[in-house]
């Protein structure tokens, strides 16, 4: 979808009633940190580009946001599947798709208010371009959560689009992202060094201490919670479970090529956002389980049955948002924001429904 098309669909249908973000950005967090050099010339400034005018301006960001949130609510309303998916990227794709096809083409809908913005300091020669929010949301049922999202160019030709999109826990706060006087954040390399967990490896160990647990490699660097050792207590407890009744039970936990997006925090931190896959095997393993394979509810849409002959394979798409401490602090990252659902899901034998 054109960018034409995006403000035409937004205008045409919303105007001011559908969001409450259409005041100034909120800021989080105004200079508590120097901005400190990072490795990787597309996440970061540079020393000469300090005061240039960043890449990204915060009035673009808003812009932006309030433009793709519209057009998106548009779509949901009419059911128009291609369209949302047009405005997202990455791991939001996948659950884009799943948001329309799970509910017969009438996803949720949600009023968004005023948008924390996050911008990243950029090059402009340098693409992509990114910037992250924190929006809080309502559904239709009146149920609030926070969500933190990031946004994508990614060529100079290309439109924006919604790359990441997850869900403040309960009771969790945002990593509080330190911003300059200008109100612009710090964006930190992948490889960056001058934190706990450098943000390529946060989602490897966050995979790995939700197989092992509280003994594993990962357990002192991440703390335990139901996002991490959690994992691992719910498959420990289940196996045995299936194995009584004659079924495999296994899952696994994978990080993604997807995009990793990384800010500093006042602490001298980062607040990284990142992406997961849970693959989750169910299997009969002797002749009386043959046919009885349970079929989760929250995926039955998708092969029209309870119970499945032989095998049931879920692939999740999870997103986090992980608060890793300044290097040397001696702090676990935390895990403060999730969301995710079943991207795939395959049974021999059974034919999805029509």
């Amino acid at each position: 979808m054109t960018r034409t098309m995006r403000a035409a669909l937004a205008l045409s249908s919303l105007a001011c009633a559908l969001l409450a973000c259409t005041a100034p950005p909120a800021r989080i967090s105004r200079g508590a940190v120097p901005a400190s050099p990072v490795t990787s010339a597309s996440a970061t400034p540079g020393p000469s580009a300090a005061r240039e005018e960043p890449a990204v301006t915060l009035t673009e960001a808003g812009t932006v946001l309030r433009e793709i949130l519209a057009a998106d609510d548009v779509a949901r309303a009419g059911g128009a599947e291609s369209y949302a998916v047009e405005q997202s990227r990455d791991a939001q794709r996948p659950l884009t798709v799943v948001a329309f096809e799970s509910t017969g083409l009438r996803p949720s809908r949600y009023r968004w208010d005023r948008p924390a913005l996050l911008v990243p300091r950029l090059r402009p020669d340098r693409y992509p371009y990114w910037f992250a929010a924190v929006v809080r949301r309502e559904d239709s049922k009146g149920k609030s959560r926070t969500a933190v999202l990031a946004f994508m160019k990614q060529y100079k030709t290309s439109d924006w689009q919604l790359s990441f999109a997850s869900l403040l826990e309960p009771r969790a706060e945002p990593p509080a992202v330190a911003l300059d006087d200008e109100g612009y954040a710090t964006p930190l390399a992948t490889r960056d060094d001058s934190v706990a967990i450098s943000p390529h490896l946060m989602a490897p160990l966050h995979a790995t201490i939700a197989e092992e647990g509280p003994k594993g490699y990962a357990a002192s660097l991440i703390a335990p919670g139901p996002l991490t050792t959690g994992y691992f207590d719910e498959v420990e407890k289940l196996q045995p479970e299936y194995k009584s009744r004659g079924f495999l039970y296994d899952s696994l936990f994978a990080a993604t090529a997807f995009p990793i997006y990384a800010l500093r925090t006042t602490d001298g931190g980062a607040a990284i956002l990142y992406s997961l896959t849970r693959t989750t095997l169910r299997q009969a393993k002797v002749s009386r389980a043959a046919g009885l394979v349970p079929v989760p509810k929250a995926v039955r849409w998708t092969v029209g049955r309870v119970l499945v002959p032989t095998t049931l394979r879920m692939v999740e798409t999870q997103q986090y948002v992980g608060h890793v401490a300044r290097r040397g602090a001696g702090q676990p990252a935390t895990i403060v924001g999730f969301d995710g659902a079943a991207t795939s899901v395959t049974a021999p034998f059974i034919f999805p429904p029509k």
